[in-house]
């Protein structure tokens, strides 16, 4: 009989042709969670950030430095520190008549003046394609996610008129 390494033979191509690519597929899957969970979480420190310090400027420029410095481990954190990830941070002020927010807008800088009601953090146009690019597949487009939290004080002391950044 010449049956002998049948078994051996059957076992090794189910191993190649299934879990490899099952567990290439786990991969990417904790992979791609993983860079979600790391800037979902960007998001809310960014906010958080945003809501503790001053306001310097309509587009957050502090806040996006800030970010950009303290951002989580994950793949893609170099393309987040280069500006290759985009950073949105969006500062409103509320009209409670109309029950609307307007973008918040003030010339005075670090101000006890110059304090805005929210302010929304987001990243859009990010597209993974740290692990997929090395299997040939397409990058997969994250969709834009932001947080928005209300101005906590932002730096300034009231009683003191006194504002730090």
């Amino acid at each position: 009989m010449r049956h002998r390494g049948q078994a051996t033979i059957e076992m090794a191509m189910v191993l190649v042709a299934g879990l490899l690519p099952l567990t290439l597929a786990l991969t990417a899957f904790a992979e791609v969670t993983w860079t979600y969970h790391a800037l979902t979480t960007l998001t809310r420190q960014g906010a958080h950030y945003a809501a503790t310090h001053c306001w310097t400027d309509s587009t957050g420029s502090n806040v996006v430095t800030w970010m950009q410095a303290n951002a989580p481990p994950f793949p893609d954190r170099a393309q987040l520190a280069s500006g290759g990830i985009e950073i949105q941070v969006s500062y409103w002020t509320h009209d409670p008549l109309t029950r609307t927010s307007v973008p918040f807008t003030c010339a005075g800088g670090c101000s006890p003046d110059c304090v805005p009601d929210s302010v929304t953090v987001g990243i859009v146009g990010y597209q993974f394609s740290h692990f997929l690019s090395g299997l040939g597949l397409q990058p997969l487009q994250v969709p834009p996610f932001a947080t928005t939290v209300e101005i906590e004080g932002a730096g300034a002391n009231p009683e003191t008129a006194v504002s730090t950044p």
